[in-house]
């Protein structure tokens, strides 16, 4: 990704970080989870849930990216509550991840350079390929891990 798409994608960052919350709270609460806007806080309270859903559900086309984009949001608002990460731009020129909207800077993992890409697994997921609460648990490990 070329410098000039990186300023593009942080300029666009706080957008997207108002996006996501509203955004997430009105997915869990169309699949009918009651207290939908402790999904914010309590991430892991749906994971279970969205992801048994997810399973039931024959998805494809733009839905498919719909679908990946909330799950990407899931599973990043998990991975800040609880491994005390935050929201950022990957500015790291060397990582796969250069550019992209990433969790890092966590507070309770051994290596704080650890980044996870939320919107590549909401894709494993949203294409099928992977099952949520196995994936979260996956990715919560090997950040422990690294």
């Amino acid at each position: 990704m070329p410098l000039m798409d990186l300023a593009d994608r942080k300029a666009k960052f706080d957008g997207f970080l108002e996006e996501r919350m509203p955004v997430l709270v009105d997915f869990v609460r169309a699949l009918g989870f009651q207290e939908p806007h402790r999904v914010l806080n309590e991430p892991q309270l749906f994971i279970a849930g969205v992801g048994s859903w997810v399973e039931a559900q024959k998805i494809g086309g733009e839905d498919r990216a719909w679908l990946a984009s909330r799950i990407g949001y899931l599973i990043g608002e998990y991975l800040v509550t609880q491994l005390g990460g935050h929201w950022l731009v990957c500015e790291r020129t060397d990582s796969r991840y250069f550019g992209r909207y990433v969790v890092g800077g966590f507070s309770r993992v051994r290596n704080p350079e650890a980044v996870v890409d939320p919107m590549e697994a909401g894709m494993a997921v949203a294409d099928g390929t992977e099952k949520l609460s196995s994936l979260v648990e996956e990715i919560k490990l090997a950040v422990l891990r690294a």
